[in-house]
């Protein structure tokens, strides 16, 4: 299962009933993970779907809200700011929701929205259809058969292009808790989408730049000395397994 981070564009926001409609995938748009979804891709497995609306992927907690409707929409029902940063965009995904009363996690995310605090959304997806095309020096990756299984509010998006998160990461205005945090949710997420896509970038071929992966190689030793330094966790053997899964997944991002 993949995840997609991106910015929310709310079309609508109904303060009495909590009610809100946006859209949280764009088509048309090659993303930095080299995707593009077209119309199509998401409306052959909606009817019927599953699909749940959670905070942060939290499958282990119930929904924050009650999904009225999930609908792909053409180019002409995207609101102005999609086509600000996305202008090759055909279309894109619209879910309407309403918010939980007197649900207290409901409550926080539905007050951060009104604040403008809450901006990010995420879907889980799964693909189970894509082809490979060339634009201009790239490859990108079409997906034509999306199954969605949920549609997320999330603190930050992963890509800069369309989630603003130049500047955040960095740790400008937070605390140094908070900035450890992010970078840990952005490592995380990193790490799910490279085992998701072993398969893809085999078939392409790709490996990580030399540069690159010394980089990592210097991160992962400098981790390692920290952590030896560091007070013993309350579980030593799980903090092993961490590290070994931590060193396997280097392995797989070189291609090995």
């Amino acid at each position: 299962m993949e995840r997609k981070r991106a910015r929310h564009y709310i079309k609508s926001l109904d303060e009495a009933t909590r009610t809100v409609t946006g859209i949280f995938a764009v088509h048309g748009n090659i993303d930095d993970g080299g995707d593009m979804s077209v119309p199509g891709s998401f409306s052959k497995r909606l009817a019927g779907a599953r699909v749940r609306f959670l905070w942060n992927h939290d499958s282990w907690q119930p929904p924050i809200a009650s999904i009225l409707s999930i609908r792909e929409v053409g180019r002409e029902e995207l609101p102005p700011k999609v086509l600000e940063k996305a202008p090759e965009a055909t279309g894109g995904v619209e879910v309407t929701r309403r918010y939980y009363e007197d649900v207290p996690l409901a409550d926080w995310v539905w007050k951060a929205i009104l604040a403008g605090d809450v901006t990010e959304m995420s879907y889980a997806y799964e693909v189970h259809g894509y082809e490979i095309r060339e634009v201009g020096e790239r490859k990108v990756r079409v997906l034509t058969d999306v199954e969605l299984f949920d549609v997320s509010d999330v603190n930050w998006g992963m890509n800069p292009a369309t989630a603003g998160v130049k500047g955040v990461i960095p740790g400008a205005g937070l605390t140094f808790s908070e900035h450890s945090e992010a970078v840990v949710s952005a490592v995380e997420e990193f790490l799910v989408r490279v085992k998701d896509r072993k398969a893809f970038r085999e078939q392409e071929g790709r490996t990580l730049s030399e540069p690159v992966w010394a980089r990592l190689r210097k991160l992962q030793e400098d981790l390692a000395a920290i952590l030896q330094e560091a007070e013993p966790p309350a579980d030593p053997q799980e903090a092993l397994a961490e590290f070994v899964r931590f060193q396997q997944t280097l392995a797989l991002l070189n291609g090995g």
